[in-house]
């Protein structure tokens, strides 16, 4: 199995060993992780950077990585607990989308979207699926969104492949929006979308709504 899937351990703290080390603070039990030299063909200790924030922040938008875990020196181990001493800021993109679906809300949503399905163009032309986004509006602008997926109901799936997606309602593909995101899958998916706005200023053609070549 681990041939097909092949897993790499990540080791980033240490809370116990012949004792519980979890009221030490994190740069103590940082050193108790290094000083184990734990690094191997599946797993490793990866480095830690004290200061330059903005720095280190940069260097992992320059490389295309999600962000960074920021840490107070002096904080214990709260198992369990999002921890306030340990922060994670995530580089967000923004990138314009192609709606050509919707799924129907529940609970106090009942009658509105739940989400909106969206996609990009591919090299070839084609509208690829590149997710589905649930957050990022207000209720007035979800009712307005209401009324737009209504009037741009469609019978078939705009999406070259037409994705897995239950429960789905298809629209024509004219109606752009614009969604921030942490990174993309291998696929091109989008991670972590969020909706920012209509773009009622652009068409489907004239969106720059364009999956990377090596998505095509």
């Amino acid at each position: 199995r681990a041939a097909q899937v092949p897993v790499h351990l990540v080791l980033f703290d240490v809370p116990y060993l012949e004792e519980p080390l979890v009221r030490l603070p994190y740069v103590r039990r940082r050193a108790r992780l290094e000083a184990l030299g734990l690094t191997g063909p599946y797993w490793s200790t990866p480095a830690a950077v004290t200061g330059h924030g903005a720095e280190a922040l940069a260097a992992t938008r320059e490389h295309g990585l999600e962000g960074l875990v920021c840490k107070r020196l002096d904080s214990v181990y709260e198992p369990g607990v999002r921890s306030r001493a340990w922060i994670k800021i995530r580089n967000m993109r923004a990138e314009d989308v192609i709606v050509g679906g919707w799924l129907p809300g529940k609970g106090r949503l009942t009658g509105l979207p739940g989400a909106v399905l969206v996609g990009q163009r591919d090299p070839e032309g084609r509208l690829r699926y590149v997710g589905g986004v649930g957050t990022g509006w207000s209720e007035a602008e979800r009712i307005q969104l209401s009324d737009l997926l209504r009037d741009a109901a469609g019978d078939r799936c705009p999406f070259d492949p037409v994705p897995r997606v239950p429960g789905a309602r298809w629209v024509l593909p004219r109606l752009v929006g614009e969604v921030s995101y942490s990174t993309r899958t291998r696929n091109g998916m989008l991670r972590q979308p969020s909706w920012l706005r209509l773009r009622p200023d652009l068409t489907p053609e004239e969106s720059a709504a364009d999956l990377p070549g090596e998505f095509g």
